[in-house]
């Protein structure tokens, strides 16, 4: 059953965001919540938003029949937009719909970064590069996401997902302990990388902690999971550092949450990463090395400072978002007078 959501119209603008995640939310509860906090900032802002999921089958037959339901859903509620926030088959399906199409991709849509089989995994990214052909707009969360597209580059838009500076602020690092139920004093480094070890260099880090504890035997590298979206602010909080060790990124939104929290960074060189640290201290970019991990790992953790990171992402806030995306869907209408398009239109690359 397709996931479809009716609400009140509140301007002449109505978007059906179409993703895989909402049926999957209540045995991972952080499945896609950057999508929903942004359908929050866009209602906000005055957009009407209505949703599609398309359910996580990759048989033929479901795919068909979703694709089906997405053209009648979109019909019936009278879109005029269809936003697919995702690239594989997220992407296609929005784009097959018949209505003006605009995607957002993430990462693992466009780069191999994902731990799963080789054949799905570049299935999905030659999707994303055909669903590329059809939409009307494209946003890309990175730079070096946009790069990695096969076609239209120049048409690409680069727009972090925002983060909530409400709910991700600086906070009292003992109370968070005491919430969280951790140990009160010792050095603590977190990495989230329980949903893919692999693709978010669980092992690399482990190995740079090792490095870390030659030094501070009482170190901690805890991995983040089970925790719900709403208590992760206590996360960043209760940490002394962050780390990042994947092998692929998009603009990883652990780091612009724990950016905004103040809480330093020792990552990898991957996605935006680079540009989100420059002026960020302390905060260490470092090569895939354990042992030069480790030694910045060890900095931060003898130090146990607070960073200024929440500064440089004041621009990434979910309001200053939403209002971007929302030029990118006037864009997409522009000299469109029929909501309705034609698959057989020819696309610019």
């Amino acid at each position: 059953m397709s996931h479809l959501v009716r609400h009140k119209p509140r301007t002449s603008l109505h978007v059906l965001i179409v993703s895989n995640h909402w049926n999957i939310k209540e045995n991972v509860t952080s499945a896609g919540v950057f999508v929903d906090r942004q359908i929050s900032a866009l209602r906000k802002a005055g957009v009407q938003v209505s949703t599609f999921d398309i359910g996580t089958s990759h048989s033929p037959f479901q795919l068909l029949t979703k694709l089906r339901e997405l053209r009648r859903s979109a019909d019936d509620l009278g879109v005029d937009i269809v936003h697919a926030r995702y690239g594989t088959i997220v992407a296609a399906l929005s784009v097959l719909a018949g209505f003006p199409a605009v995607i957002t991709y993430c990462g693992s849509d466009l780069h191999p970064g994902a731990t799963i089989p080789p054949l799905r995994k570049y299935a999905g990214i030659l999707l994303s590069n055909f669903a590329s052909l059809l939409a009307r707009e494209i946003i890309c969360v990175s730079d070096g996401l946009r790069a990695r597209l096969w076609w239209r580059r120049r048409k690409a838009l680069v727009i972090p997902d925002g983060v909530d500076l409400e709910s991700f602020s600086p906070g009292d690092q003992l109370e968070a302990r005491k919430r969280l139920g951790w140990g009160l004093h010792h050095p603590i480094a977190i990495i989230n990388a329980a949903r893919d070890p692999q693709a978010k260099g669980l092992e690399l880090a482990q190995e740079a902690m090792e490095v870390a504890k030659a030094t501070i035997p009482n170190a901690e590298l805890r991995v983040v999971q089970g925790i719900k979206p709403e208590d992760m602010p206590l996360c960043y909080r209760a940490a002394d550092v962050l780390v990042c060790a994947s092998n692929y990124e998009g603009s990883p939104n652990v780091v612009k949450e724990a950016l905004a929290c103040n809480l330093p960074i020792v990552s990898t060189p991957v996605g935006d990463v680079p540009e989100r640290l420059a002026e960020v201290h302390p905060s260490a970019i470092v090569p895939r090395d354990s042992l030069a991990m480790g030694e910045a790992l060890t900095t931060m953790l003898l130090t146990r400072e607070r960073s200024n990171g929440r500064e440089v992402v004041l621009d990434l806030g979910m309001h200053e978002t939403a209002q971007r995306v929302i030029t990118v869907y006037q864009a997409a209408l522009k000299g469109n007078r029929s909501r309705r398009v034609s698959l057989y239109r020819s696309h610019g690359m």
